[in-house]
Order: C-alpha cells, then structure tokens, then sequence
C-alpha cells in the first residue's frame, strides 16, 4: 500500500496547508444546518431527509436549494486546492499562474458533477418513495454511482479533464484499482465512526460539533489525499 504510506507522509509534510484549505470543510457542512432544512446529523455530517421535502414550502425549498448549492461549491474549491497541493510535490511542477487562474474551472467542473450526480440521487429518491424494495434499489444506486465518480476529482485537476473525460477516467480507474477503493472505503468508515464514538461521551451539542471540525480537518482530507495518491499510480513516476 505505497499509495497510504505515501499520503501519510504528504498529510505529515503539508499539515498546516492542508489544514487552512480543509477548514471550509466544516463550514460547509454547517450551513445546511443554518436554514430551514430537513437535515439530521449522522456520523459527524449533515444529511437531507428526503422523506420530508413535499411538507416544505416553496421559500423553505429555495432556501434549502441554495444553501446546498453553495456548500456543495464550498466542498469542490477545497478539493481543488488540496488536489492542487499533491499536484505541485508529486509532479514535481510549480503550481503557476495558469494553473491558479485554472482553480475556479477546476472548482465548477467538480462542483457541476457533484450537482448532477446529487440531483440524480435525489430524483430517484423522490421516484421510489413508495416503492417497496426502496431500501435495497437507493444503496446500490448510490453505490455504483460512488464508484464512477470516485476519481473525478483528481482526474479533474491532476489531468485537467473535462466533465465527461473525467467522469469515463474514474469509472476505467474505478475498476482497475477497486481493490484500493475498498480499503479506502473501509478506512474512512473506521476514521469516521471512531471519531464519531470517542466524542460521543461529550456534552451536547458540543461533541456533534467537535466531531464535524475532527472529519472537516483530518479525516476528510487524508481521505482526499489517499484517493489522489491512488489515482497517481497510474504514472510511472508517481510509484
């Protein structure tokens, strides 16, 4: 697993770089939390309760939308820059002024993608409310679409591909390295519900928020880190 200990090492090196650009991270996941949502917090994030979108109103369903929207964005900018952060140690390349002016179209192809894909979970969800084998169908849907986006990030701003190059890379490298995929979804289940149980012996709603600074700042940046790591194996020169 070169690729862990090779992220291990990059997370140790750049701590305080990844933690400045992981800190928005957290206030990502705060804003839905601040509108009039349907949200419930699970496992240190914040997740919408589909089952109650038709009881809102159309202002409390803008809202929502653009909360969303924005957070979603949020989420896409810091994955552009700690991607951003590998690219420039990893192949050993200053990151110039062409690739900074390229952040924001890094940021909205990611941001685009992210939206599709919520947008098509979100349908489906609202189309088999009342379909009996709804809890196994929205799983492996939400599975398998996991694994085609999985490596849109890096093959984003790594490759600087477009949307659809992009979306077809991820899904090929998806299946050459799901061995790694797994472990990287094993991992990060670990990370999050140990978190998750060691705070949970906090006051509320303390230990909810502490959790959610833990995963914004450590957790899900190690993660971003590894998935770019295992992307770059591709590369002769990345091993």
């Amino acid at each position: 697993m070169r690729s862990f200990d090779y992220s291990v090492e990059f997370f140790r090196e750049r701590h305080k770089l990844v933690l400045l650009f992981s800190i928005p991270f957290f206030f990502a996941l705060l804003i839905p939390m601040l509108v009039s949502a349907p949200t419930f917090i699970s496992l240190g994030g914040v997740f919408l309760r589909t089952g109650s979108i038709p009881e809102l109103n159309f202002f409390q369903v803008g809202i929502t939308i653009v909360a969303y929207l924005v957070s979603l964005f949020i989420i896409s900018d810091s994955i552009v820059n700690i991607n951003l952060l590998i690219k420039s140690k990893k192949t050993m390349t200053k990151v110039g002024s062409e690739v900074v002016k390229a952040m924001g179209t890094y940021a909205v192809t990611i941001f685009l993608i992210y939206t599709l894909s919520v947008l098509l979970m979100l349908v489906l969800q609202l189309l088999t409310f009342d379909f009996a084998y709804r809890g196994i169908v929205l799983p492996i849907a939400s599975m398998a679409l996991g694994i085609v986006l999985f490596f849109v990030p890096p093959a984003v701003v790594i490759d600087g591909m477009k949307p659809w190059h992009a979306i077809h890379s991820s899904a090929a490298m998806a299946v050459k390295k799901l061995p790694h995929l797994l472990f990287w979804t094993v991992l990060g289940a670990f990370a999050i519900t140990v978190a998750e149980f060691v705070f949970l012996f906090l006051p509320y709603p303390f230990g909810v928020y502490l959790t959610m600074l833990f995963n914004s700042v450590v957790v899900i940046p190690f993660l971003l880190i590894y998935q770019t790591f295992i992307y770059m194996k591709k590369y002769p020169l990345a091993h």
